[in-house]
């Protein structure tokens, strides 16, 4: 079989795992697999497939698994961007969103006559918690 071929039988493959809502660590571990098996066979042409599912994190995982990426590696891209969303979308409900505490998400400001008031989280705070959140994944330090 040409090797271009195997891209007929690991599409259809991927799609009917979508189609029928499979959940994300049965498509990484059958597509790994598969992926596995046609590499052994010679495919040479896995990232043609990989760009068809670029929107799919559990099929995009699979190939990387197998490193396998896109020429232009907008795989990874899209990979890390993903990633980073998940993590500042954590960081913001950990610190201000349900469970968190009212100290968390109010701030307390003194008057003049000693009176307290609180206000909302400005969007600096806000930011400053995604900028740490997006710190901790690529591992850098505050400037």
């Amino acid at each position: 079989m040409g090797w271009n071929s195997a891209n007929r039988i690991f599409d259809p493959v991927a799609r009917a795992l979508i189609n029928t809502g499979a959940d994300d660590n049965t498509k990484r571990k059958v597509l790994g697999d598969l992926i596995g098996e046609l590499q052994e066979g010679d495919w040479d042409t896995g990232d043609e497939s990989l760009e068809d599912f670029l929107d799919d994190p559990a099929i995009v995982a699979a190939f990387h698994d197998r490193n396998v990426h896109t020429q232009d590696r907008s795989c990874c891209r899209r990979t890390v961007l993903a990633e980073a969303q998940d993590r500042i979308t954590e960081a913001l409900a950990a610190k201000f969103a349900d469970g968190a505490t009212e100290a968390d998400m109010y701030a307390v400001y003194h008057l003049a006559d000693g009176e307290e008031r609180t206000r909302a989280v400005t969007a600096q705070e806000a930011g400053q918690v995604a900028f740490e959140a997006i710190r901790d994944l690529i591992g850098g330090t505050a400037p």
